[in-house]
């Protein structure tokens, strides 16, 4: 059930009272303590996800949870209009937002199957777009693009997104651009992982630096997993 937030802001047409006392139809509990959980509802021909760091405890609350949910708010609202992103319908306070619940699965649920070269041109025209509006992704991952059955592609959780903004400074500019290679580099690995491709070849295909840069970040995450108890594969 949804508690009825202070402070709301969202779309004219949306009125985040209307979730007050509703069950959600199903929930994707966070993988762990650090991750929102994500609900899902339906109301007449309204269907919304609710993603909040509500339920984690009050340090990862107030502190990670507050500082993501700006940050994702702040991505959507860069992206505002882009075709591949469910519409945003508001921030819910300082934990949770909501967006429009697009009925698609993850393309993580299609490990093993050998999916069309075309998907993803529709994939890299949807990160170029962001791009173009100033917002790197940072983190492009198989767990957050969905597919629905239509065919339609959909790019979801901003979270770690990067927003240029208005006025950006050297470092915010280099930062954004070196993000923006990341999602280069990690869409040419998605495609080749999907297609049947050659995983490296595509990497080295995006640029050398992006191809450093990428290296580097896969050391510092091996090293992480290691850290974490994490095998590496």
């Amino acid at each position: 059930m949804v508690d009825i937030i202070s402070h709301v802001d969202g779309r004219p047409d949306f009125d985040p009272v209307s979730l007050a006392g509703l069950e959600p139809v199903s929930t994707i509990e966070g993988r762990n303590q650090t991750k929102a959980d994500v609900s899902f509802f339906e109301f007449g021909d309204r269907r919304v996800a609710v993603k909040s760091y509500a339920p984690r405890n009050l340090l990862v609350r107030n502190t990670l949870g507050r500082w993501l949910i700006r940050r994702e708010t702040a991505a959507y609202e860069a992206s505002a209009g882009v075709d591949g992103l469910p519409a945003f319908l508001g921030r819910l306070g300082a934990h949770a937002l909501a967006t429009e619940w697009v009925d698609a699965v993850p393309l993580k649920a299609r490990t093993g199957a050998r999916l069309d070269d075309a998907l993803f041109d529709r994939l890299e025209s949807i990160v170029a777009e962001l791009h173009r509006r100033g917002v790197a992704l940072a983190d492009l991952h198989h767990r957050d693009v969905l597919l629905a059955e239509n065919g339609r592609l959909f790019v979801v959780d901003l979270a770690t997104a990067w927003v240029l903004g208005r006025r950006p400074g050297l470092v915010r500019r280099r930062l954004f651009e070196r993000f923006r290679e990341s999602d280069r580099v990690n869409l040419a690995r998605m495609r080749a992982r999907f297609t049947g491709g050659d995983v490296q070849a595509a990497v080295a295909s995006v640029s050398p630096a992006a191809q450093n840069w990428h290296r580097r970040g896969r050391r510092v995450k091996g090293w992480l997993d290691l850290l974490r108890g994490k095998n590496r594969g």
